[in-house]
């Protein structure tokens, strides 16, 4: 289903690249440490605890108590025989911040190193579904978000396995809500 992005609506600015656009590579990697995750990763989990049946977000978990969130969050549904997952929610601020509309499109669409970290990370979460938190670690020159912490969690039942997932990520270097305590330096 085509979607009509909107001026009003974001921030996209269509004479610069997305901010991957100096990416040379990357990587997702888990923070098992929860002294170490962002307000808002904790915020998520408890959201997923509160809501979570044998490890799955039922469909249609209401998403309220991540409404200071939301523009933060993605919500991807599983396609292509698993091969491939849709953002049926890309939220809106992190549009702009990565300078990308991806609503309604394919992971398998967005720009490289990206496409190919998101669609390993997002089949092996498929494999093996869980609520994971951690970091997006770009790797290359000149890029404006290197970082991205996120927090994810697989939506569906134990007798229909992962439908999809919901995804709540920012860059680090932006986290600047007065109630959002930054981790401890990771040196």
């Amino acid at each position: 289903m085509p979607t009509v992005p909107s001026q009003y609506l974001d921030d996209i600015d269509p004479d610069n690249p997305p901010h991957v656009a100096g990416s040379v590579g990357g990587n997702i990697v888990e923070i098992a440490d929860p002294g170490r995750w962002y307000r808002a990763q904790h915020d998520f989990k408890a959201w997923f605890d509160r809501h979570a049946v044998a490890g799955f977000l039922p469909p249609g978990t209401p998403i309220d108590r991540l409404a200071r969130h939301l523009g933060h969050v993605h919500k991807l549904e599983v396609g292509r025989d698993g091969e491939d997952f849709r953002y049926r929610i890309y939220g809106n601020l992190i549009a702009a911040e990565a300078n990308m509309r991806m609503q309604g499109r394919w992971v398998s669409e967005l720009p490289e190193p990206t496409r190919g970290i998101f669609l390993a990370h997002y089949r092996a979460l498929l494999a093996a579904p869980r609520l994971f938190i951690g970091e997006l670690r770009y790797v290359g020159d000149a890029m404006s978000h290197p970082v991205w912490y996120r927090a994810e969690a697989p939506i569906g039942m134990p007798e229909t396995g992962m439908l999809g997932v919901i995804v709540l990520t920012r860059p680090t270097d932006l986290d600047e809500d007065p109630e959002t305590e930054s981790p401890p330096p990771r040196g």
